[in-house]
């Protein structure tokens, strides 16, 4: 029986998102957001202490939605999905599979915090890695406006050294991604702040504005102009057929391959690349996935449109 209903919910996950594809083709979206309400169902995350407050799950939930629609409503070239719109389970792994078959050019997990002291207060983001420079410079964006515009202060940035493990949901993310604590449900000042609409909508706002000041801050009209890039996975001095087994993979997931042919020390050259993308950053997300496809050479080259 769980089985089923594990099966059940996959197949639900693919049509909200082919659905939100049509969507997203309609409009021309150039850019895709998966926002992450954590936890939901059977799990609570924080139990609310007081009957007139929300669980966690409760509060992620509004605080992710109110931020998808200062999005939808002011970033016209981006998409927002959801992993969840209502109070719903969703496996970890499950989250990470939707944002993966989305292609989300973004992850972002909405928390509220706990501690067994009920002292400790504060925002607080969690990132993959250090190297992850667009996650840690998001989450640096983020916070600095949540403190610059609400009562929340600022606790930093946690990637897995700092916490001594890894978070599931930003280890097995290929795009950059992020997990917000917005504030703690343990200390009752922040709690009432959290529970309450204007809370929720000045932390929502604030996310809001500092990843959309991050973003256009990285894809500018001048450089999208400008610039392309494309993904080298192959350079050799014999001509590769299209009907290769491993440019297959490629294939069946709808990228084209272009061959370059050009004489180096009176030898054929042959440099085989992948897709056009409007920036750096697009195109390192289009080499990860290129590199789980067996590709693990794979990189990114610039070109000129």
């Amino acid at each position: 029986m769980k089985k089923i209903v594990h099966i059940t919910s996959i197949i639900l996950l693919l049509f909200i998102i082919t659905a939100s594809f049509v969507e997203a083709q309609n409009h021309k979206k150039k850019f895709i957001v998966v926002i992450d309400p954590g936890h939901g169902g059977k799990d609570p995350g924080k139990p609310r202490g007081v009957d007139k407050h929300n669980h966690e799950k409760d509060l992620n939930l509004i605080i992710a939605q109110h931020l998808g629609k200062q999005i939808r409503d002011n970033m016209i070239d981006v998409q927002v999905y959801y992993t969840r719109t209502s109070d719903v389970y969703v496996t970890l792994d499950d989250r990470v599979k939707f944002a993966e078959i989305a292609e989300a050019d973004y992850f972002i997990s909405v928390h509220s915090n706990s501690n067994p002291n009920k002292w400790i207060i504060g925002s607080k983001i969690h990132i993959d890695t250090n190297s992850d420079y667009v996650g840690r410079a998001l989450a640096s964006n983020i916070l600095d406006t949540i403190e610059r515009t609400t009562p929340l202060k600022s606790r930093g940035i946690m990637n897995k050294e700092d916490r001594g493990y890894n978070l599931y949901v930003l280890k097995h993310s290929t795009m950059p991604s992020i997990l917000i604590e917005c504030g703690f449900l343990s200390n009752k000042y922040e709690s009432l702040y959290l529970n309450s609409k204007k809370g929720q909508s000045e932390i929502a706002e604030a996310i809001y504005k500092g990843f959309n000041s991050f973003h256009r801050s990285i894809y500018t009209p001048s450089s999208i102009e400008k610039d392309a890039y494309s993904i080298q996975i192959l350079a050799t001095n014999k001509k590769v057929s299209n009907t290769n087994p491993q440019f297959k993979k490629l294939a069946n997931v709808g990228l084209s391959i272009q061959e370059h042919h050009f004489i180096r020390n009176n030898k054929s050259v042959y440099k085989y690349t992948v897709g056009s993308e409007n920036s750096s950053n697009s195109a390192q997300h289009l080499k990860k996935r290129i590199r789980l496809l067996g590709f693990k050479d794979a990189f990114v080259v610039s070109i000129k449109k």
